[in-house]
């Protein structure tokens, strides 16, 4: 496996990139005898962001770069993609399979025309574009989304918040990211969410699950993809390498296939 990690100003940024380097110095450490499994790592510096609404200037990924797993920002990885596979990630959000009320607990709709539920109020994200949230909207107030394809959700209360890890199809890791970190999730429910998800055929090999819990429910928040994920203390360090490489692979060989069709 090979690893290209993102540092800005020189500096290590993401928890995920410093984790990735705990997880190999952890296989380094338990294959000590073993150089056939030998994980690579190079880095690349980009200047940090002088304005927090600015974009990362062109990174200039040299040739022999496409040979690794780009590890860093959203922007990072996209840019990496785009320069040699000419492919852009668009976001999971919600995956149509989890619209069932058991899941959801709330009502669901991707669009490209606004919609309010009977409660009024939207949360709106964009289902074309990562980390791309136009927020929440009453159907009182004026609206003017800009054309493309959006998911529509209906706005209930949240306690608390949790990310699930999820590799070749099983729960592996499941920490507290916002809210009450009393106010546990219930695993079963979020096992049942993966099974769902499996069953669709569209589960990709290693993903986070962001789930809410409030005074009655475990539901679905949203799925990512499994790169440039915060970590919030999850360290599976035998199996997280093995993560980020099999999801960046299979990613890319989906969506050959796909542009194909």
């Amino acid at each position: 496996m090979k690893f290209l990690i993102q540092k800005i100003n020189g500096e290590i940024r993401h928890d995920f990139s410093f984790t990735l380097l705990e997880s190999i110095r952890f296989k380094n450490w338990l294959t000590r005898n073993d150089k056939k499994d030998k994980i690579i790592v190079k880095y690349i510096n980009i200047p940090e962001l002088l304005e927090p609404d600015d974009i990362y200037p062109p990174i200039l990924f040299k040739s022999f770069h496409s040979s690794y797993v780009p590890v860093g920002s959203v922007e990072f990885v996209t840019e990496f993609l785009q320069k040699f596979y000419g492919l852009t990630p668009k976001p999971r959000n919600v995956p149509e399979a989890l619209f069932d009320v058991r899941y959801a607990q709330r009502y669901i709709i991707n669009s490209t025309e606004a919609y309010f539920p009977h409660c009024g109020k939207s949360f709106i994200k964009s289902n074309d574009k990562i980390k791309s949230v136009c927020g929440i909207f009453n159907e009182k107030e004026p609206i003017n989304l800009p054309a493309g394809n959006y998911q529509f959700s209906e706005v209930i209360s949240i306690n608390s918040e949790w990310r699930a890890f999820v590799y070749e199809g099983k729960l592996i890791g499941l920490q507290n990211y916002s809210g009450e970190f009393t106010v546990f999730p219930d695993v079963e429910a979020i096992r049942s969410m993966i099974n769902a998800f499996e069953k669709s055929g569209t589960a990709p090999v290693a993903y986070t699950l962001d789930v809410g819990v409030n005074n009655y429910h475990t539901f679905i928040i949203e799925i990512h993809d499994f790169f440039s994920c915060g970590l919030y203390g999850f360290t599976e360090h035998a199996k997280y390498p093995s993560m980020l490489h099999k999801w960046f692979y299979q990613y890319i060989q989906r969506e050959m296939v796909l542009n194909k069709k």
